[in-house]
């Protein structure tokens, strides 16, 4: 990040700033967004399929980049709790315009800074963290199933990170049905203080410690921002990863920062997509626009008018057919069902040329559609109306068709399919998916290494039980590498200790070529048995 002359805002403290983003080793996609600047930290992890979670945290971070600015007067948590609202609205219209959106949503997790307070909004399971004096501490509440069930005493926090619902997520910001419930508070800007906020794609596959010691030990905020996506890369990466950190700065300090802040993920990749739902932009700054735009390194093109012009309305005229230009016959009044002697709506009227076509009735004449119907008309005269025995034979033929084009397509996605699991304590490389339909396993085993589960950390061991999905054989094999390096410096470290229990100098250790932690891919399918309420299961295009 480029430096520039310091902030002219003097006497109040700053962030000294950094924002990163990586779509991971498994999404096809970036569904998350985020953004740094000297007074704003904000992350929006987007979920809703593939063509809805990247627009949600797209719209949020747009819609709240104008907060960052010094001074706000002691209004700082109600301008942050009002433009989250005013995001939420947009996001509603974007539904309305693009009906394909419906259901998406995004957390939201933001800190807005003015004068020594820190105002904090959070919804959702991405997180904050402040390093205080070398402590790390989280700061916000996870709004999950499972932490629902941790909070009871249901289940410890160690099975928390198994539960095979730990991806639902209990309260986001979107199409949810429901009005967003915020976790609002006020913490002090304590000089020599790192915020860090960061999607579950980092909590979610790398350890509290090596977060912790990454944070403590990198000085430079990007550096920092790096070093996290790396750890959550080399601990399966099955999940966009983005990171925010803010250093909290002395006023008047003299440190060089941008003049703008810094977007990453979905809003930078696609500015287009925070256009949607936007007919209402008053509280969005056109400078601060430019910020999240500027630079975008593979902006997609305009949207089409015809995608952003909003659905008839149903109960307009023009759509109930009764504007000037229609066609459509009127229905007959009250005296057209009977004629002058009393006569009733099926009598039938003499025709004077037997070749003329039969006259209707007022039954028969007028219908749902107001248009002819043969076959109807015909009944009407007691005549049998034409049967097409040959159209449930195509029906069924091409329901058959569909069914067997399904299966086959269904088969060879499971087969390209691989994850990496423990098989009779080694390392194990299986094609397929850990599941199973009845007595039919959808999975085979495919190589087994020599990496022993016994040589892992606890947490790996954990995200072996759980599988760690790839989607390529490639990508399962990189795995196991990253599995074989902890493992090796593991097993070294152990002989170490045990050289110099007996006296003897220890044998050096091997230096790994990436230090991650290894992790598994949270099931981030929706579960079978999803609790009730407001909830979302991310999908495949979860961020």
């Amino acid at each position: 990040m480029p430096s520039t002359p310091a902030s002219p805002h003097s006497g109040v403290p700053t962030f000294r700033f950094a924002a990163r983003s990586d779509t991971g080793q498994v999404r096809k996609n970036n569904q998350d967004s985020g953004y740094a600047g000297a007074h704003f930290l904000l992350i929006a992890d987007g979920m809703g399929g593939h063509a809805g979670g990247d627009v949600a945290s797209a719209i949020t971070v747009s819609r709240l980049t104008f907060l960052d600015e010094p001074d706000r007067d002691g209004r700082q948590l109600d301008d942050l709790k009002r433009a989250i609202l005013d995001a939420n609205d947009q996001i509603g219209r974007a539904v309305t315009e693009q009906a394909e959106l419906a259901g998406m949503g995004t957390t939201v997790t933001a800190l807005l800074q003015s004068g020594d307070q820190l105002a904090l909004a959070h919804i959702g399971d991405s997180r904050a963290y402040t390093l205080h004096k070398g402590e790390l501490t989280q700061i916000t509440h996870d709004h999950t199933f499972v932490q629902m069930l941790v909070d009871e005493g249901r289940i410890t926090p160690e099975e928390a990170d198994t539960h095979p619902q730990r991806s639902v997520v209990m309260r986001v910001l979107g199409d949810v049905g429901s009005a967003p419930e915020l976790d609002l508070s006020f913490h002090e800007a304590v000089p020599g203080d790192r915020w860090m906020l960061c999607s579950d794609g980092l909590t979610g596959f790398a350890s509290l410690d090596d977060i912790h010691e990454a944070l403590a030990t990198i000085e430079d905020p990007g550096d920092a921002c790096e070093r996290l996506i790396e750890l959550a890369l080399a601990g399966g990466g099955g999940d966009n990863v983005t990171v925010v950190v803010g250093d909290v700065l002395e006023p008047d300090a003299d440190h060089d920062l941008d003049d703008f802040g810094e977007a990453v993920g979905s809003v930078r990749i696609n500015p287009s997509y925070a256009l949607l739902g936007g007919a209402d932009q008053t509280n969005v700054s056109t400078s601060q626009m430019d910020v999240v735009f500027d630079e975008v390194d593979t902006p997609t093109a305009p949207l089409d008018d015809n995608d952003t012009q909003p659905l008839p309305d149903p109960l307009a005229p023009e759509a109930a057919g009764t504007s000037d230009s229609d066609t459509a016959i009127p229905r007959p009044d009250a005296a057209s069902r009977h004629d002058a002697a009393g006569q009733e709506d099926n009598a039938e009227v003499p025709v004077d040329d037997e070749n003329a076509a039969p006259p209707r009735t007022a039954r028969s004449a007028v219908r749902e559609d107001d248009r002819w119907d043969e076959d109807a008309d015909l009944a009407d005269w007691g005549e049998e109306p034409r049967r097409r025995p040959w159209v449930p034979i195509i029906v069924s033929v091409i329901v058959v068709l569909a069914l067997a084009v399904a299966g086959l397509f269904g088969w060879r996605y499971v087969q390209s399919q691989y994850y990496v699991a423990a098989s009779q304590g080694s390392v194990a490389v299986y094609q397929g998916l850990p599941q199973s339909l009845g007595p039919i396993s959808l999975s085979s085993l495919s190589e087994t290494t020599e990496v022993q589960v016994t040589d892992l950390s606890t947490f790996s061991q954990q995200r072996l039980e759980a599988t760690i999905p790839a989607d390529s054989q490639e990508a399962a094999l990189a795995v196991v590498d990253t599995l074989r390096i902890e493992a090796t410096r593991n097993a070294a470290s152990t002989a170490g200790e045990s050289a110099d229990q007996n006296g003897a100098d220890p044998a050096p250790s091997p230096s790994p070529s990436q230090d991650g932690v290894s992790g598994g891919v949270a099931d981030e399918s929706t579960p079978s048995d999803s609790p009730a309420g407001a909830s979302i299961s991310r999908g495949e295009g979860s961020g």
